[in-house]
């Protein structure tokens, strides 16, 4: 082996025993020593939401020597803890070799906090300047809560009974059977009516109620099983439950009814000038805004009337007026719309006309002729009787005046 090598080899191995024996002689001076935290107690042992509760933490001396320079402190806290001491104790030293300190330190929980595992994190430091010993702690919090239950406990319609078309309000009751307050609550009903879907109720307490509105428009008759979605959050966070209502709409077309058709003339002649009246009847139960009537016809004059707003059980007329120009049978188109909570509606029906032709100069001649003919024979025929009336009376006075005379005689 090269000389130099040896050397370099003996330098190294004398230096690796000077380390060891430094290292070994540190584990053994600071293994004389030793602090150790211990948690006392949790009281109470069931820490609810915004409630005030103490730790309480031991420090106890585990080694041969008495420890120095002792610092016991709180490094981490969970916003929804809050710690009325101060977070740093500071001990120069312990009197005695087996003395121990006891720290108890005041907290409460806040008005949001979480249920659930808290973990509050504590450090010990201590020893000389020399050798600083320094150990952590974790502390659990167990933050018990309540559940809220908001649940539908009534549900009303008005009408009470729905039929197609109608606009419907819907009342559910909303109850909390639960312990906990329920915040922010929003009620859904997926269904897919015309109309509003949600409500928010905001919060409510243990044993509360209120009451979730909604309003649509039942355009389909049928049984409807209709998912109602309660959000809210209560000690354990946001939650959300389902919950099903059954509505029941029956077949009916519409709310307004054709009440009754007048056409005058009801036979009408080309060139005539027609009055067509149609009266419109609300056989609901609202009252119906904006009823108008459209006529269809390929006339000169009117075509659309305006009604306006009907009440329940009344009607009105939606009278036009137009010139039949050409003679014929016609069914006209009608269009009835009116307005509701949801927009525009329409009804559609039908109106048959007929036209009749109009009549010729010389039929009209002929039937001026054969009336005055008649009228002349019924002249004649009354003079005849009148005539005849005479004679009979000039006889009969004759006869009167003879007789007179022959009793003289």
């Amino acid at each position: 082996m090269n000389p130099n090598t040896k050397r370099i080899s003996l330098f190294l191995l004398i230096f690796i025993i000077v380390l060891t024996g430094i290292s070994t002689a540190k584990a053994g001076a600071s293994g004389d020593e030793c602090l150790r935290a211990v948690v006392e107690d949790i009281s109470p042992s069931s820490v609810g939401i915004n409630e005030e509760f103490t730790v309480g933490i031991s420090l106890e001396n585990c080694g041969t020597r008495v420890p120095e320079q002792i610092t016991f402190e709180i490094i981490s806290i969970p916003p929804d803890i809050i710690v009325t001491e101060d977070l740093v104790a500071s001990f120069p030293t312990f009197v005695y070799q087996y003395s121990e300190r006891h720290l108890k330190y005041h907290m409460r929980t806040t008005p949001d906090a979480k249920p659930g595992p808290h973990i509050i994190k504590m450090k010990l430091t201590y020893g000389n300047e020399d050798i600083k010993i320094t150990k952590y702690y974790e502390v659990e919090i167990i933050v018990t809560g309540e559940h809220a239950e908001p649940r539908i406990s009534s549900v009303k319609t008005d009408p009470e009974y729905i039929y197609e078309g109608d606009t419907v309000d819907l009342k559910l009751e909303i109850e909390n059977f639960g312990e906990a307050i329920a915040k922010s609550i929003v009620v859904n009903l997926d269904h897919d009516f015309k109309g509003i879907t949600n409500s928010t109720i905001g919060s409510l307490a243990s044993d509360g109620k209120q009451t979730a509105l909604f309003k649509f428009k039942a355009d389909e008759s049928g049984s409807f099983a209709i998912p109602v979605i309660i959000r809210y959050e209560d000690d354990y966070g946001k939650q959300k439950d389902e919950y099903n209502i059954q509505i029941t709409v029956l077949d009916r077309k519409g709310r307004l009814n054709v009440a009754s058709v007048k056409i005058n003339p009801v036979l009408p002649y080309e060139g005539d000038t027609v009055e067509l009246t149609m009266r419109i009847e609300n056989s609901g139960g609202r009252a119906i805004n904006s009823i108008r009537v459209y006529y269809d016809h390929p006339f000169k004059g009117l075509k659309e009337s305006f009604i306006g707003t009907l009440d329940p059980d009344e009607d009105g007329p939606a009278v036009i007026t137009f010139v039949v120009d050409q003679a014929g049978e016609y069914e006209l188109p009608v269009t009835i719309t009116y307005s509701d909570d949801f927009g525009e509606e329409q009804i559609k029906t039908n109106i048959n006309l007929i036209v009749m032709e109009k009549s010729s100069g010389a039929g009209t001649a002929i039937i001026v002729l054969l009336i005055l003919a008649v009228i002349g024979g019924l002249i004649y025929y009354n003079y005849r009787t009148t005539k005849s009336k005479d004679a009979v009376i000039r006889q009969l006075m004759e006869g009167s005046e003879n007789s007179a005379k022959n009793k003289e005689q």
